[in-house]
């Protein structure tokens, strides 16, 4: 029995090969801190930018709460620009460690309002700016290069989620002026889940917390730098993130993105066909979401593709039931998208619902075959 493919927004799909013959690194040797300072400065390529990068042994949202807790204090003001339900994580943990929290939220699904976002920054004078690049739960891609074109030289911190975006969006932290940036292993790095990165300089930095250890960034800058880790770190994952990055600087981080960018968009257009609607104004190339057509409940088509062997994910609160969320930024070609089309057409159809299953194919097979990355 072939085992299922995980399509679902992350933890993405890991090849075999991403993990095949690593071997056994011990986390002080001279091998494991070549795996990470390697790693880091190919995480500071794709980023743009000259600033440190520290690796966690952490999810994404402890590389967020890392980020919150080493660029703010308690009682400073920190606005958070949402989309969704990670955005409002932001505020959440900016909560959790005491700041003066204000939110400015658009509806899920709506683009942002950069306009309102800077009369918003420009009213309430926050000291920090947080927002989530590519918002998981819409599929949204927040308008990051605009926003901050538009901050002037008397600019707050600006701090930024990127687990779904990076190495999947542009991101330009130096040429954009953008601050901090947290991420995690398990979107287009392609590795497991388990591992974080935050990459900001000593500009950043606030006053070091009372009652902070282990996301105390000034501990990984001082007693390890970029070739190791104060604390034992998940070396596996680290290694898998490692194999990974070394292969999309291969093939420059431009492709890769744009890779990213092309099978979304045909992914997109052959569910159109189909009857599904894409759900954000702004669509990323991380995350695809739809709205589901007419007749089709959300629980039954995500276990008409289990039997099928697609392991997607539906809508989180209001929009549980009501889209399909998907991501496939670990896979490696096209040949995989064709099939989920196909899996979706034959979901609809015995559903009894019409949907253009021929041209919905077509569109998906333009990309396929011409589509191989790693």
């Amino acid at each position: 029995m072939s085992r299922p493919v995980i399509v679902s927004p992350g933890p993405v799909d890991v090849s075999p090969e991403a993990l095949r013959d690593l071997p056994p690194l011990h986390h002080r040797s001279a091998a494991y801190e070549r795996v990470v300072a390697e790693s880091a400065a190919a995480v500071r390529e794709a980023l743009g930018t000259k600033r440190p990068v520290h690796f966690l042994t952490a999810s994404g949202t402890g590389a967020m709460e890392a980020a919150i807790a080493n660029a703010t204090a308690p009682g400073e003001r920190l606005l958070v620009l949402s989309c969704g339900k990670f955005g409002d994580r932001w505020a959440e943990i900016g909560a959790a460690f005491e700041c003066e929290v204000s939110v400015l939220r658009a509806p899920d699904g709506a683009a942002v309002d950069v306009a309102a976002a800077v009369a918003r920054i420009r009213a309430d004078q926050p000291l920090q700016v947080a927002v989530t690049h590519v918002e998981s739960s819409t599929g949204s891609l927040f308008p990051l290069k605009e926003l901050a074109a538009r901050l002037g030289p008397e600019r707050p911190t600006v701090i930024v989620d990127a687990v779904s975006s990076f190495a999947a969006e542009e991101l330009e932290m130096d040429a954009w002026g953008i601050d901090v940036v947290a991420g995690a292993s398990q979107k287009a790095l392609g590795a497991p889940a388990g591992a974080g990165f935050v990459c900001m300089g000593r500009g950043a930095m606030r006053p070091a917390r009372r009652g902070l250890y282990y996301f105390d960034l000034r501990r990984y800058a001082s007693e390890a730098g970029e070739s190791a880790t104060p604390f034992t770190p998940a070396v596996g994952t680290m290694q898998a993130i490692h194999r990974s990055l070394d292969a999309m600087r291969g093939y420059g981080f431009d492709a890769v993105r744009s890779r990213h960018r092309r099978a979304s968009e045909a992914f997109l257009s052959a569910c159109v066909a189909l009857g599904f609607s894409v759900f954000p104004e702004e669509p990323s190339a991380a995350v695809q979401a739809l709205g589901l057509p007419d007749g089709m409940r959300g629980e039954h088509l995500l276990g008409a593709l289990s039997q099928k062997g697609f392991v997607a994910a539906g809508g989180q609160g209001a929009l549980r039931g009501r889209i399909l969320r998907t991501g496939f930024l670990g896979l490696y070609d096209g040949g995989t998208l064709l099939r989920l089309v196909h899996a979706l057409s034959e979901a609809l159809r015995d559903a009894g619902i019409a949907g253009e299953a021929a041209l919905a194919e077509e569109r998906m097979m333009a990309y396929s075959e011409k589509s191989r990355l790693f």
